[in-house]
């Protein structure tokens, strides 16, 4: 039987960091439960960011090897206009946020899927359905 989309887990690139790099980290811990259960998803922007970080292209290939075994989700044009609309609605208010994580706010938004990130500015946008280990 299929997970709904309800259960998964949009995974922020700033969780990945120690996921790949601090085996004993809570982070970790709470990532490896999250991919038992099948449960995390991912988009582009964030593998794209999270290859970044790889100095050596053996390392990057292969955790691109390890994420290409979670749910990708597309972002569809929608959402660009989303994320556009929030960072305006955010700019507003005085706070800027990266594009990437307007992203994936606003693909998180349209397919109720909650988010797992330490960055505290996606507590700026109320309509987000945060994951908490």
């Amino acid at each position: 039987m299929p997970i709904p989309t309800s259960d998964l887990v949009l995974i922020d690139t700033c969780l990945w960091v120690p996921f790949f790099n601090r085996p004993q980290s809570d982070e970790k811990r709470a990532i490896d439960l999250l991919l038992d259960d099948d449960r995390v998803a991912l988009i582009g922007p964030v593998l794209t960011e999270v290859l970044i970080g790889f100095r050596r292209d053996e390392h990057a290939d292969w955790v691109a090897s390890v994420l290409r075994g979670v749910r990708f989700v597309e972002v569809l044009w929608d959402d660009w206009r989303a994320a556009a609309k929030i960072g305006r609605r955010l700019a507003a208010g005085h706070h800027t946020l990266p594009v990437s994580d307007l992203v994936l706010a606003a693909v998180a938004i349209r397919r109720g899927i909650a988010v797992y990130s330490t960055d505290p500015h996606f507590n700026l946008i109320a309509e987000l359905k945060r994951f908490t280990p």
